[in-house]
């Protein structure tokens, strides 16, 4: 449907998405933001170019999925640049990565803008919790019928279903992880731009993940076997094997061996040449963008998948009477659980000796955010909460809330990375994995890796598991027992990447001098 830009048209125009988008059952949130943005948009275009100026509105609906595109016939103008500021084209970007900002790309001399309108997510714990629930009935039940039965349905129907789901998700994963870690260093290059707000703020997410990651594995270490890890202790061939070993022999090996590391380092190194080429390659940088739209798209339906993957593997473990694996799996809730104690700790420790606060009114302070997130399994939910308390509460500057935000979100889950790690631990324990250095440095890395890279689509969990274990040389039975505790300890690990981040951007103002220090240590939330 084409209009001429005028008020009247911008009136139909809006009228017609918003016909759309209550059709479509989008949430009502969402609809009025969607609204008001291209409305503000067309208005943009309007003084740009004149009421004149022919304007495109496509509305589309495919398999469930919503699609609304703005184009306009006219010189190249992206209305998302704010008088050419980098720091409003970065900060685009990411918002457009979280799907909270619609996407501008010029083709054909024709300017379009394209909004993916979400309906509410449906989380999948119900599901999975009604597969775990289903797979301890029907394999007690296959466990009282006659001998074979169970056997039966495990090997000639359960196994060979899960195999082809294990091909499928294989043959996803690489594709997937490889997308994210590239993107993710095409972003990095971009935040470069923003001169030393920019690179500190990566530099420090980037750097207190991995040290928190290092402090925490050190703590895990006395509550698991270390037999081999003593034989091991001085064997530095083994270590200098595995670091070889990240470096493939070429570009195409890493995905057909389904090799974690490979793959990942393949992604930085195209990722870097990318930053350092810039616009020579940006169809490049395109090409893999709209690779990765695919790609998610793809692991949208795969995880849907995920509570028949569920069910399946513990049917199989109940008839194959591992009823066992199941209970002493239990461990990953408390060292999961410890694991975030350790970091929070750590923040609230640093942050109240450096700024002269004290540790209860902290705690106090980043409260609010901690609870819609655990409540929610949401940082999007507790976005608006979060910018507030950490404006209003932390005395933040808002330049930095208004980037670090968006862009800690993406990048800055320590509290995933615990959960990675817990799970590497003790999947280990539970199927006899030896923890050696080289599976230490490994699961070190690739768990740091997974936190930062995790696509955040339904299923991204999977993917990350199936990595893990695949790296750590952990069988993938494991993976389905770590899905399902995943389930509740999500909540959990949303809640402490978002506590952290209060206290890293505290941290990192303070670094810049500008953070109101008033504000930080009052009692009394400010006056909006």
């Amino acid at each position: 449907m084409d209009f001429s830009l005028d008020n009247a048209s911008i009136v139909a125009i809006n009228d017609e998405l918003e016909s759309f988008l209550v059709a479509g059952k989008a949430e009502e949130k969402n609809r009025l933001r969607i609204q008001l943005t291209a409305e503000e948009i067309l208005l943009k275009y309007q003084e740009r170019f004149g009421e004149g100026i022919r304007t495109g509105v496509r509305c589309i609906r495919r398999l469930g999925r919503m699609r609304i595109e703005l184009s306009f016939d006219s010189e190249r103008f992206n209305p998302f640049e704010e008088d050419g500021e980098e720091e409003g084209i970065v900060l685009h970007s990411l918002l457009t990565s979280m799907g909270a900002a619609p996407l501008w790309q010029y083709r054909n001399g024709r300017n379009i803008i394209t909004f993916t309108p979400r309906k509410k997510k449906r989380s999948q714990m119900v599901y999975i919790i009604a597969a775990v629930l289903l797979s301890f009935a029907c394999g007690l039940l296959c466990r009282v019928l006659p001998d074979g039965v169970g056997i039966f349905f495990s090997s000639q129907v359960v196994s060979p279903l899960l195999g082809a789901f294990m091909g499928l998700l294989s043959a996803v994963s690489g594709p997937m992880i490889f997308c994210s870690v590239l993107i993710g260093i095409c972003s990095i290059g971009d935040t470069a731009t923003l001169g030393r707000i920019g690179k500190l703020m990566m530099s420090r997410f980037l750097i207190m993940t991995l040290l928190l990651n290092v402090l925490v594995t050190l703590i895990y270490l006395p509550f698991f076997d270390l037999s081999s890890l003593g034989g091991n202790a001085l064997d530095f061939s083994s270590i200098l094997d595995m670091l070889l070993g990240i470096v493939p022999g070429n570009l195409f090996t890493p995905f057909t061996e389904g090799n974690p590391l490979q793959i990942i380092s393949v992604a930085v190194m195209l990722g870097v040449s990318i930053v350092v080429l810039g616009q020579k390659v940006a169809t490049v940088t395109s090409f893999f963008e709209q690779a990765d739209y695919i790609i998610q798209l793809l692991m949208e339906a795969v995880s849907t998948l995920v509570p028949f993957f569920v069910f399946g593997s513990i049917f199989n473990m109940i008839v194959d009477s591992d009823f066992g694996v199941l209970m002493s799996s239990s461990k990953f809730i408390p060292i999961m659980l410890l694991g975030d104690l350790v970091i929070i700790i750590v923040y609230i420790l640093m942050v109240s000796v450096r700024k002269g606060i004290r540790p209860m009114l902290l705690i106090r302070k980043i409260a609010p955010t901690f609870l819609i997130a655990i409540t929610t399994d949401s940082s999007a939910a507790a976005f608006s909460t979060n910018t507030e308390c950490c404006e209003k509460d932390l005395g933040i500057d808002r330049k930095i809330i208004s980037f670090g935000i968006p862009l800690g979100q993406v990048v800055f889950m320590p509290g995933a990375s615990i959960l990675f790690l817990a799970a590497a631990f003790c999947m280990a324990e539970v199927y006899g994995v030896p923890i050696s250095l080289p599976w230490l440095l490994s699961a070190i890395i690739i768990t740091f890796v997974l936190a930062v890279a995790a696509p955040p689509i339904p299923g991204g969990a999977l993917i990350c598991y199936t990595m893990l274990m695949t790296q750590l040389g952990i069988p993938d039975e494991a993976i389905a027992i770590a899905i399902a505790f995943n389930v509740i300890l999500e909540f959990v690990a949303t809640a402490f990447n978002l506590a952290c981040l209060q206290l890293e951007l505290v941290e990192l103002s303070g670094e810049l001098d500008m953070l109101d220090m008033k504000v930080l240590r009052s009692n009394w939330r400010q006056p909006k």
